[in-house]
């Protein structure tokens, strides 16, 4: 069994103009089942060495981790960017790849309007999930026929319903155009303060995030910049899927 770990970074909904997170990236990590315990270990380890016992309620966010505030409020800043790699590094030391799909968000908003039609948006969360879907699908028949995944998703996001659907639509919908074979049920929702690996996707989607929109010609200070070798490492880009039948899957179900 792989346990799939789905987040996302710069989400801001149907609001396609925010300056501040002009790129929408949503990215999945594989763990599996027979590697959960261990990376666990190994992350609860980072933990106790960065705060003490007496602490409750400590959360990993990337957007925590580099203002400094919440959990880190009390973080050195040297200590923060131990952290960060520390974690990052968990990924690659178990070879657990994250499979990601961004968005432009001006560009996506005219390729809604040109699609579409006027004033119709469709959530970037909902564009990207059947790229990551399929992705991860092929990924796991690659492993061999009897490597299932199942889908673990933030409780905290405001996308259930639509999610739900689609992950259900890709395995069981007869007139669906795409299908996954290795996906079982229809996605489960954690709360991420209580998952380990909801944390580590976070992680790693934020900074996958900044590596885009370097990319993009976007400016990404330093700091951030000392992530991308380490993110070179995991990441697998899920737009390698059949892009015209997804976003005509994507159409027929969500755009009507």
């Amino acid at each position: 069994m792989n346990l799939v770990y789905l987040d996302e970074s710069g989400n801001t909904g149907l609001n396609f103009k925010d300056k501040q997170q002009p790129i929408f990236l949503l990215a999945a990590i594989i763990i599996p089942s027979t590697k959960w315990f261990q990376m666990e270990e190994v992350f609860n380890n980072i933990i106790d060495e960065y705060w003490s016992s007496a602490e409750e309620n400590i959360e990993i966010h990337a957007t925590d981790l580099v203002k400094r505030k919440k959990s880190f409020k009390n973080i050195a800043f040297d200590k923060t960017l131990e952290i960060r790699d520390k974690l990052l590094q968990i990924l690659i030391d178990y070879k657990i790849p994250m499979i990601y799909i961004d968005i432009n968000k001006k560009r996506y908003e005219k390729f809604c309007e040109d699609n579409y039609g006027p004033g119709i948006k469709i959530d970037p969360y909902i564009m990207a999930l059947p790229f990551v879907c399929m992705k991860v699908d092929q990924m796991l028949k690659e492993k061999g026929d009897s490597e299932l995944g199942m889908f673990i998703f933030d409780e905290q996001k405001d996308v259930f319903a639509d999610a739900e659907l689609s992950i259900k639509t890709l395995r069981l919908d007869p007139n669906s155009v795409l299908k996954t074979s290795n996906i079982i049920e229809k996605g489960f929702f954690v709360d991420s303060k209580k998952s380990f690996a909801l944390q580590l996707a976070d992680i790693a989607a934020f900074y996958t995030r900044k590596s885009v929109e370097f990319q993009e010609g976007i400016r990404v200070s330093e700091y951030n910049k000392q992530t991308f070798e380490k993110i070179e490492k995991i990441k697998i880009n899920a737009k390698t899927q059949p892009f015209g039948d997804i976003l005509d899957w994507v159409k027929m179900n969500h755009a009507g």
